[in-house]
């Protein structure tokens, strides 16, 4: 069944009051980066201590979001299930948007974007042995990837579609779990050091990334006027479930293997110390507990209500699962010396919340928000409404719909 896929006229009120919204959050994000590039990082609630904020919290985070979503594409392209088929251009889409925002994160974090293409010198100023190094090659591969991606399929190229989304999502299992590595292979922070962290990072993208496929199909189908069936949003549901059954084995592994070795105290800090109410209360309650308890109830499982509630959780969630990691993970003092160390160096870090770094990650998430906005605008992203007619001699090409 050849399906038909339509933009939106982007005419009425809200759209442009949206759009408004955040071309101006656009302008704080300009603003923001000025303040930093020219005051320094000091801005930040950064330190030398903890060297990693927000930013970094959001860079793990868009880019596992990013893998989910195009993971979640290849049901409908590369194995074929017709009943994603309506989300799946979405989901490609999505998929580089949240790539953009996860490079612009790391751009912004480095200082000095403008040296930016350092990164991409390989073998002459890049360290080839270091996992930065060899994941900016994965990153370059996966956006270029995910372009020919969405653009066989706008062409209708379903053959060489599905080949390429085959090497994209095997590149995306490869970049997510590349960048779990820059963490895992860290064996003087003890929160990080694991082997199984590139796994638990793959699976925490998989249940973020279906969560906010969920959430963003029910709202954008909803506001377009476009027809959503409740069995596809209760299949990823079911999904969603087994994902985090996953992740929740991934994490007691990884804790308990942790807490049984003899330097057990940065992970006891995890736990119970300044910062023990990101791992409980998100990583644990919002990220696992909470959506399960939703998706395994028999009043809430089978309901759109239960299921979207449940995805709005596990994106709070995980989003806390990266915060639990960069922030206690870095807050924690590393053992340089035996003994008590005195002073500000032997105590664990203090991260504030500041207006500068709060300022600068929301507008740079408003600004992916903007291009999906603009994307729905200008590209066939969406199936056609119910009722809208294909003009003669366009082929499957509809008349843009209102929203």
């Amino acid at each position: 069944m050849e399906r038909n896929y339509s933009t939106i006229e982007g005419t009425s009120r809200g759209y442009k009051v949206l759009v408004a919204v955040l071309g101006a959050m656009v302008g704080v994000f300009i603003m923001s980066f000025l303040v930093a590039y020219l005051k320094g990082q000091q801005v930040w609630g950064v330190s030398n201590i903890i060297p990693w904020g927000q930013l970094i919290t959001f860079y793990i985070y868009f880019i596992g979001l990013s893998a989910g979503a195009i993971i979640i594409s290849s049901l409908s392209y590369v194995f074929k299930r017709e009943i994603y088929e309506p989300i799946g251009r979405m989901a490609v889409f999505m998929g580089i948007l949240l790539m953009v925002g996860a490079m612009s994160f790391v751009l912004v974090d480095l200082g000095r974007p403008e040296k930016a293409w350092r990164l991409f010198m390989y073998f002459y100023l890049n360290n080839m042995t270091s996992l930065f190094a060899i994941n900016s090659i994965f990153y370059t591969g996966y956006i270029t990837l995910m372009l020919v991606y969405l653009w066989l399929i706008f062409e209708g190229k379903k053959r060489l579609a599905a080949i390429v989304g085959t090497v994209d999502v095997l590149w995306a299992i490869a970049v997510h779990m590349g960048t779990g590595a820059i963490f895992g292979l860290i064996g003087n922070r003890e929160i990080y050091f694991s082997p199984i962290k590139p796994f638990e990072f793959l699976t925490a993208a998989l249940t973020s990334g279906t969560s906010l496929i969920i959430l963003t199909s029910v709202v954008t189908f909803k506001l377009t006027r476009r027809v959503i069936q409740d069995e596809l949003i209760f299949s990823l549901g079911r999904l969603l479930t087994s994902m985090i059954l996953i992740l929740l084995v991934m994490v007691f592994i990884d804790k308990l293997t942790h807490l049984y070795f003899p330097n057990r105290e940065a992970a006891v800090y995890l736990f119970t110390g300044n910062y023990w109410w990101i791992f409980w209360i998100f990583q644990i309650g919002m990220g696992i507990v909470l959506p399960l308890i939703i998706l395994i109830h028999p009043k809430t499982k089978n309901t759109l209500r239960g299921v979207v509630a449940a995805a709005v959780s596990v994106v709070v969630g995980v989003f806390g699962e990266r915060a639990a990691l960069v922030i206690p993970g870095t807050a924690h003092p590393q053992p340089f010396f035996p003994g008590k160390i005195e002073g500000p160096w032997g105590e664990p870090g203090i991260f504030p919340i500041t207006p500068w770094e709060t300022m600068l990650s929301l507008s740079i998430v408003s600004f992916v928000g903007l291009l999906f906005v603009l994307g729905l605008r200008y590209l066939e992203i969406l199936p056609a409404r119910t009722g809208e007619s294909i003009p003669a001699g366009t082929g499957p090409t509809v008349q843009p719909g209102s929203s």
